[in-house]
């Protein structure tokens, strides 16, 4: 994992601490993302496998605002690529954009493992 570049923005984490008054109030909203994100990867695969782009952009654009509220760029911008295969319903590079979040998401959850906010 490049830590020059952390999934999490600096600037954002320390917004999020001070108005929430301590960390242990952002682990629980990060803990509350990941606890949603099953059931929003599970809408975005089944609209993928049923050519549904509706469904995609649905998920993609509730992720896409939940991850850009915890400052998780990389999770916001693979989101937004996603969100906007399925509003120009060009679902061609979909599955890709697909793979590129799930990435996205496993390099997040791990990064807030290690720093103790997951």
């Amino acid at each position: 994992m490049d830590s020059a570049n952390p999934p999490v923005d600096a600037e954002k984490l320390e917004e999020l601490i001070d108005l929430f008054g301590d960390r242990e109030e952002v682990k629980d909203l990060f803990h509350e993302f990941f606890d949603e994100l099953p059931s929003r990867l599970s809408t975005m695969r089944s609209g993928l496998e049923t050519n549904t782009p509706s469904q995609i952009d649905q998920a993609a654009h509730a992720l896409k605002g939940s991850s850009a509220s915890l400052g998780a760029t990389q999770v916001q911008a693979a989101a937004l690529a996603l969100e906007s295969d399925a509003r120009n319903e060009q679902l061609g590079d979909a599955p890709i954009h697909f793979a590129m979040l799930e990435k996205e998401l496993e390099i997040l959850q791990k990064w807030l493992t290690d720093s103790g906010l997951l």
